[in-house]
């Protein structure tokens, strides 16, 4: 038993590990994660290919290759850290548990760590203003506002979406700003700003000469009766980004709605009325849609918003304070008793 102990409890065994984590991890970075084999094959020389496919390094951090190590580690460094513990609540002179902090830091790095890939997701959504997402909590994220920021040179300065967070009614965030590099965090989603795009979009005026503007895809109800832009005419309908209401984020798959065609004609596809009632309309400028005059249709900027899940983020970000935590306590233990 002391044998099994002595080299689970390894430092020889314990530095190894990190040096081939450390390693193999660096090298995983450099390769593309998930692709199909044969997209190997295509990137890669024939024998470069097959190790990478066999060795399980194209999808390394769910492979053998580094669940096994990384357990290993956590094992090696659990036993040392609790053998540590034990030897310093025997001494009778001062304890020293800065080490005790580090290693429980550190083993629940390695947690975090591998909960956050085993449980992320990611997806994509692009959203004009007056749209919204559906999350699969069954709160709305809808875009409010969206700008293209430039110098006074031409030069690209910020995109910033404007969205506010809210449900069952309630608001939990309001004129919230999504800039290249202040995301949004929401329970275990982050959302960050990611591109722009141009989308036609359908101006109306009403009685009042009051302009509205509906995004493509989207349906709104205007003086109690229900108004959707479904494309102009001669492109897809189908080929439409998804409207308030109609899209949705969730799970591993790509919410990315693609780029929208830019408009064949001046007329305009549209569906005035709900449900079977609704009737499909194609319109030019002038023409009458219900009780609303179609203007015309008009280029919008909308907003390209990633959305990734990472369940093992706050266990991270625990895990980095106990390190420093640690390290400074060390650091300042050692200085003091050198005083």
């Amino acid at each position: 038993m002391n044998k099994f102990i002595a080299r689970i409890t390894s430092i020889r065994l314990g530095i190894g590990l990190i040096v081939y984590l450390a390693l193999a991890s660096s090298l995983a970075t450099l390769i593309p994660q998930g692709m199909a084999e044969e997209d190997y094959h295509e990137r890669y020389p024939k024998l470069v290919a097959e190790l990478v496919v066999q060795t399980g390094f194209d999808n390394f951090f769910g492979s053998i290759a580094f669940i096994i190590p990384a357990f290993a580690f956590f094992t090696n460094l659990s036993a040392c850290s609790v053998k540590r513990f034990l030897r310093e609540l025997k001494k009778k002179a001062r304890h020293h548990h800065g080490p005790d902090v580090l290693h429980l830091g550190l083993m629940l790095l390695v947690v975090g760590s591998i909960w956050s890939f085993s449980g992320h997701k990611a997806g994509s959504v692009v959203l004009a203003p007056g749209d919204g997402v559906n999350l699969p909590d069954g709160s709305l994220l809808h875009l409010d506002d969206f700008r293209y920021e430039r110098y006074d040179d031409g030069r690209p300065r910020d995109w910033v979406s404007v969205v506010t967070l809210e449900k069952d009614g309630v608001k939990i965030k309001e004129k919230f700003e999504i800039r290249v590099n202040t995301p949004l965090r929401y329970k275990d989603l982050t959302f960050y700003q990611s591109t722009y795009q141009e989308v036609p979009g359908l101006a109306l005026t009403d009685a009042a000469g009051t302009e509205i503007l509906l995004a493509q895809g989207e349906e709104r109800v205007i003086g109690g009766e229900t108004y959707l832009f479904m494309a102009p005419e001669g492109s897809s309908a189908g080929e439409t980004s998804m409207g308030a209401g109609s899209a949705s984020m969730g799970d591993k798959s790509s919410m990315a709605m693609g780029s929208t065609p830019t408009a064949p004609s001046t007329r305009a596809v549209i569906r005035v009325g709900a449900g079977a009632a609704g009737k499909t309309l194609r319109l030019g400028p002038g023409e009458m849609a219900g009780a609303l005059k179609v203007v015309g249709l008009k280029a919008q900027l909308a907003s390209g918003i990633d959305a990734v899940s990472d369940p093992g983020y706050r266990l991270v970000f625990v895990a980095l304070i106990l390190i420093a935590a640690g390290t400074t306590l060390t650091f300042a233990q050692k200085l003091k008793e050198g005083v």
